[in-house]
């Protein structure tokens, strides 16, 4: 099975998908999307998930950061495109857990254009260290 047919990930939950567009600013100089800019659409689904879900970081005084993220390209995108980006959570630990993302085709095609795996922290937002997720969180993605 070749890399743009293997399941997100086996242990995730689906938790978010997000439809975007490519904006035509977002190209190279080869005429495709550039390896930067995947990280910019994988970042706007997860705060719009965090948003969705009430992980407001200027109402709650912990939340969730970005502890480290790789991305694997698999086939280029080109504009324009309609593109669907989903989270998967996976198991949670004390104070992180990961997130598996795909950026696919939205349309009927369906191709995969990449493949995510983030670690995100639940931190005290103010001192900057990190803390247990909190139960609700827990609850949401277990």
């Amino acid at each position: 099975m070749d890399a743009a047919h293997q399941p997100i990930h086996p242990e995730g939950k689906l938790v978010h998908v997000e439809r975007m567009q490519m904006r035509w600013g977002d190209m190279d100089a080869l005429g495709h999307m550039n390896n930067t800019v995947y990280f910019r659409y994988l970042e706007q689904a997860r705060i719009s998930w965090f948003d969705r879900i009430g992980a407001d970081y200027r109402r709650l005084p912990e939340g969730p950061i970005l502890g480290s993220i790789a991305c694997r390209f698999i086939v280029p995108i080109v504009y324009p495109a309609d593109l669907e980006v989903t989270l998967l959570a996976g198991t949670p630990r004390r104070s992180t857990f990961p997130l598996y993302s795909e950026i696919r085709d939205a349309g009927e095609e369906g191709r995969t254009y990449a493949r995510a795996e983030a670690v995100m922290v639940w931190i005290d937002l103010k001192d900057g260290k990190s803390r247990p997720l909190p139960e609700w969180v827990r609850t949401l993605i277990a």
